[in-house]
């Protein structure tokens, strides 16, 4: 069963994912990293550029398309997907939402140290931050008539700011259980 996992930017998707994928033997699969090396081969210096790009529409039905095959083939198998629209494209998951505080998010822009968004201070990752989420939600509207923050159409709802990846891991897989017996 295919486990999809989503959330603010910096809020934990791909460690929280990767985390529970090694605990769980689960596979992982980031649509992220795909945004960012499509990103990155097209020249673009940081993710907002692209973000706003002409193209970017393009890319996000193509990236949108492969997920949706993707847990049509693989509905079965145990596969943690990170991405900000699998949720609406994979309906069958258990769908989670990782929420953070904007004030922590920037805190942890910063410290990834990403080639594609080096904020200068905590004020500009702050800012970095809010305008990714704002212009994602505006794109996903337009493309799906959907938000992405919309925390209603996930299955749990988890506030990351003060809890451990392992808390975070074991309250997925937690729910998760529950999840399985409901629909069994």
């Amino acid at each position: 069963m295919i486990i999809t996992i989503t959330g603010k930017p910096c809020s934990g998707k791909g460690t929280v994912g990767k985390a529970y994928c090694k605990k769980y033997n689960f596979e992982y699969m980031s649509t992220g990293d795909m945004f960012r090396s499509i990103a990155s081969e097209r020249g673009y210096s940081n993710i907002l550029e692209f973000q706003k790009s002409k193209e970017i529409y393009d890319v996000d039905r193509e990236i949108d398309s492969r997920t949706q095959a993707i847990g049509k083939a693989r509905e079965k198998d145990d596969l943690l997907i990170d991405s900000r629209m699998a949720w609406h494209f994979i309906p069958h998951s258990f769908k989670v939402f990782l929420d953070v505080s904007l004030q922590t998010a920037g805190k942890r822009l910063i410290e990834a140290e990403r080639e594609l968004e080096m904020p200068e201070s905590l004020e500009h990752a702050m800012q970095i931050l809010l305008d990714r989420w704002q212009t994602e939600n505006i794109r996903y509207q337009k493309l799906y008539n959907t938000s992405n923050l919309d925390q209603s159409n996930y299955d749990l709802v988890i506030s990351t700011d003060n809890k451990s990846i392992d808390e975070i891991v074991e309250l997925i897989h937690t729910e998760y259980v529950k999840f399985l017996k409901k629909i069994q």
